[in-house]
C-alpha cells in the first residue's frame, strides 16, 4: 500500500534519527538492487518473507533465492502447518523479511498491518527482522498514523501494530535485555525505488 505522505529529506532524516535512537538499524536503498544487497548482508540463517513482500517487490523476491538459498513465504508455511503452534515453531528463528505499511517520523516506529496470522507471527518470532519501508510511506507524526490506523481498521485489517525498535525488556532486576520477547534486531530498509526498479 503506497501512502503519499509528501515525505521529504527532513522527514526521512527525522525517522532515521528516532528509529536508530531506539536500537533499529536504518539503511536507505535507492534501487531494488541496493535493497537486495542490503538484505543479503543482514540475512542470518533461513530467510522467510511475507506474501506482501513477494507480491510488492517480485524482483527482490526472485533475486533473494540465489546463493543464500531458497526463500520461504510465511503464508505457504501456514498452509503446511497443522495448527498455530506448529506454525509458530516453523517461523521461529532465522531472518524474517516483512513489509511495513508506514513509518512514523516522530517516533521512528513502523506501522505493520497484516490480514493473516502468519505474517504477524513472522515479524514477532524471527530472530532477525528486516522491514522494507517505502520512502513515500513515512508519516510525519502519530496523529497521521492514528488516522491511517482508523482507516485500515474500517477496511478490515485484523492485525495492526506500531513497532518501535527491537524487542526489549527490563522486567527482571531492571536489567535491559534485547530479543527476549521478539526479534534480537530490527533492520529497516527504506526503499526509494518503485517496484518496477525505477528510482522514486
Amino acid at each position: 500500500m503506497f501512502i503519499d505522505s509528501t515525505a521529504g529529506a527532513d522527514t526521512l532524516a527525522l525517522f532515521t534519527q528516532y528509529a536508530t535512537g531506539v536500537g533499529a538499524q536504518v539503511q536507505v536503498a535507492d534501487s531494488l538492487e541496493a535493497a537486495v544487497r542490503a538484505i543479503g548482508a543482514l540475512r542470518q540463517g533461513a530467510l522467510t518473507c511475507t506474501a506482501a513482500v513477494r507480491d510488492t517487490y517480485p524482483q527482490v523476491y526472485a533475486a533473494l533465492g540465489g546463493p543464500g538459498g531458497p526463500v520461504r513465504v510465511a503464508e505457504d508455511v501456514a498452509a503446511e502447518s497443522a495448527d498455530s503452534t506448529a506454525l509458530a515453531a516453523a517461523l521461529a528463528g532465522g531472518t524474517g523479511l516483512i513489509l511495513a505499511t508506514a513509518g512514523v517520523a516522530e517516533t521512528g516506529s513502523l506501522l505493520l498491518t497484516d490480514s493473516a496470522l502468519a505474517p504477524r507471527l513472522l515479524g514477532m518470532l524471527a530472530d532477525y527482522c528486516i522491514a522494507l519501508l517505502d520512502a513515500g510511506a513515512i508519516l510525519p507524526d502519530l496523529d497521521a498514523a492514528g488516522e491511517l490506523l482508523a482507516r485500515l481498521e474500517r477496511e478490515g485489517h485484523r492485525y495492526q501494530s506500531l513497532v518501535t525498535g527491537p524487542s526489549r525488556t527490563a522486567d527482571i532486576e531492571r536489567v535491559l535485555t534485547i530479543g527476549v520477547q521478539g526479534p534480537k534486531t530490527l533492520s529497516i530498509i527504506v526503499v526509494r525505488a518503485s517496484a518496477t526498479g525505477e528510482e522514486g
